[in-house]
């Protein structure tokens, strides 16, 4: 099969290509900076790879061609970018999305998996994990244009037959992540002995969710979802940020206190108080197993920022 993937240098999208590669796909990658990003140079040997700007509708739309499946992986990262780019972060979800799925219908490539993210439900969070079929209410501007995508991909469907799947991603996290993101943050902070930093008290709670349980769910409904699905990509398990930071603290045996900050007021959009997924839908679509425990998971991050693996 072959496979574009957008943002295929990435976080996400490297650890997709790498999945791809290894059941032997064939693999067409386009991100605008091919390297020192996420893949190595040998892997982008293995790929055809081309580095363009999801932007550019017409190199997405070739990107395109003899493919059966887009995984669309393209995006801004981080909350950074989100609060300091608004507007480039909204027309880069949807300008980027509409490429791609402009090039599908083009090329007539029949499936589309989209990265959303746990973003779009904003503070709907409580003490039952969140379910694809409630009212959403997103709160801030990257949460807006994931659901507005979508809402997009749903249009797609009824109107031209292209079958999706917008993955509500949780938080994501695993090697070689963007080390600005809490995990990679507080592993580098715990390594090096120095104090791990917590907006708030701590008492918020997120879903963390390995990268590898992300990709293997992206990769099945890529090749089985009918449609426009909305799915969970979720552990299913509330962990508190705090725990999250004692956690690397111990399993990387270092002695790094753990200090709690005001929230800076451009992060009020972006904090909520709970937040963590069902994932009866995911698992009765692809028969998805257990995802990785955070420990196990935490580990192997780990192992990685320390170069063992």
């Amino acid at each position: 099969m072959k496979v574009l993937v957008t943002g295929g240098t990435g976080f996400l999208g490297s650890h997709l290509v790498e999945a791809l590669l290894a059941q032997g796909d064939r693999v067409v990658l386009l991100d605008h900076q091919l390297d020192g990003k996420g893949l190595s140079s040998s892997l982008l040997t293995q790929v055809e790879a081309i580095q363009a700007d999801i932007m550019d509708e017409a190199a997405v739309v070739r990107a395109a061609q003899g493919c059966q499946v887009i995984h669309h992986c393209a995006a801004l990262v981080g909350i950074a970018a989100y609060a300091g780019q608004p507007t480039r972060t909204m027309e880069v979800e949807e300008q980027g999305l509409r490429n791609a799925c402009l090039a599908a219908r083009l090329n007539k490539v029949p499936r589309l998996v989209y990265a959303s993210s746990s973003a779009v439900y904003g503070h709907a969070g409580g003490p039952e994990p969140l379910l694809e079929t409630q009212e959403v209410s997103p709160v801030s501007n990257y949460g807006v244009a994931k659901r507005f995508n979508e809402t997009y991909l749903a249009a797609q469907a009824a109107e031209h037959g292209l079958h999706s799947a917008a993955l509500r991603i949780f938080n994501v996290y695993g090697p070689r992540q963007n080390p600005t993101q809490a995990v990679p943050a507080f592993i580098t902070r715990a390594l090096g002995g120095e104090p791990i930093t917590i907006f708030g008290d701590g008492q918020q709670t997120r879903d963390f969710i390995y990268v590898a349980d992300v990709v293997q769910a992206a990769i099945a409904l890529g090749r089985a979802v009918e449609g426009a699905a909305i799915v969970n990509a979720a552990s299913g398990a509330e962990v508190s940020v705090r725990s999250l930071a004692e956690t690397v603290v111990r399993l990387t045996g270092s002695v790094s206190p753990i200090h709690c900050l005001p929230r800076p007021e451009a992060r009020d959009a972006f904090e909520v108080a709970r937040c963590f997924g069902s994932r009866a839908l995911l698992e009765r679509l692809t028969d998805a197993p257990p995802p990785l425990s955070l420990e196990d998971g935490l580990s192997r991050t780990i192992s990685a920022m320390r170069g063992e693996i």
